[in-house]
């Protein structure tokens, strides 16, 4: 059980070792999906929602050359994408959803640290809520929240409503929305399955993506509260975007010295002193950096303990 205050901060490398594309992998998927009017993503979006294959196509033409990585940086600038930015989104990321992955990590793009994670959090059904734990999550995906949900049901025994009840008792606030117009696992959300017949739910995935200027619900003022609770905070496979950064900034004027560490796989000289600087001046404590995975880092600080 973990007895400490703890926050995990949860960027796209997260749910990487589970399937899940980077930013850049993503970019590179929108690009490829849509290339052309005639794609047949953008023939099937466009007779099935308020836009034409033309603006699915100029969405991807201008993401394209935006010189941005991620769509989210893109979108925020170009809010006239917004609509199609979403279900361009929600369609490429819905084959990742897949269950199967989730038991099968690829171990070359980093550990299996849900498993470490359902370890800590193991203790009796009754209690499984007493854990100290929070998640702020900047992903779509319901990846996490499933693989809890699998685990209670399967350890405990327990039916799925039940499980989902005990599950909510740990906090999990995706800052900018995700897959699905209700949080994952109520009732009545859009299921976590991998299967073609998704794509003609595309509307209802992308329903729940709340971007940069738009505020999620319980989102970047329910994340601080808990950023402001904790004793340890961990960042998992993060990029920390200035913007993502500044939408968890506290108020370190009344709060003591918290223990922070962070993945910085992908950082390199200045680049990690920008960020310890970030980040420092956002939460009010230093952040101890690290190139290596997921898993590495939370068992080398002994976290979740």
């Amino acid at each position: 059980m973990i007895t400490t205050p703890t926050v995990l901060v949860l960027g796209a490398g997260a749910s990487y070792p589970y399937g899940f594309p980077t930013a850049k992998e993503l970019k590179g998927l929108i690009c490829e999906t849509f290339s052309h009017r005639e794609a047949p993503a953008s023939r099937l979006l466009g007779d099935n929602s308020d836009y034409s294959p033309d603006e699915f196509f100029g969405f991807r033409e201008a993401f394209l050359k935006s010189g941005q990585p991620s769509v989210d940086a893109f979108l925020e600038r170009r809010p006239n994408f917004l609509g199609v930015g979403k279900l361009a989104i929600a369609y490429c990321l819905i084959p990742f959803e897949d269950e199967a992955k989730l038991y099968r990590p690829d171990f070359l793009r980093g550990g299996d640290w849900y498993e470490y994670l359902s370890v800590k959090l193991s203790s009796s059904f009754e209690e499984f809520g007493n854990n100290k734990l929070s998640i702020i999550t900047f992903n779509y995906d319901r990846s996490l929240e499933q693989y809890l949900l699998n685990s209670l049901v399967n350890l405990h025994g327990r039916t799925f409503d039940e499980c989902a009840k005990m599950l909510a008792k740990i906090p999990i606030i995706h800052v900018y929305g995700q897959l699905g117009e209700h949080p994952y696992p109520q009732k009545g959300c859009y299921e976590y399955r991998s299967h073609r017949e998704q794509f003609r739910n595309v509307a209802r995935a992308a329903a729940g993506i709340t971007l940069f200027y738009e505020e999620a619900a319980g989102g970047p003022g329910a994340a601080r509260e808990l950023l402001a609770a904790a004793e340890c905070i961990c960042f998992l496979g993060f990029s920390y975007h200035p913007l993502n950064i500044s939408r968890l900034a506290i108020d370190t004027s009344s709060i003591g010295s918290k223990f922070v560490v962070g993945t910085a796989v992908g950082l390199i000289g200045k680049e990690v002193v920008d960020v310890e600087g970030r980040v420092a001046r956002a939460i009010g404590s230093a952040i101890t950096l690290s190139d290596a995975d997921n898993l590495v880092v939370l068992r080398q600080n002994m976290l979740l303990g």
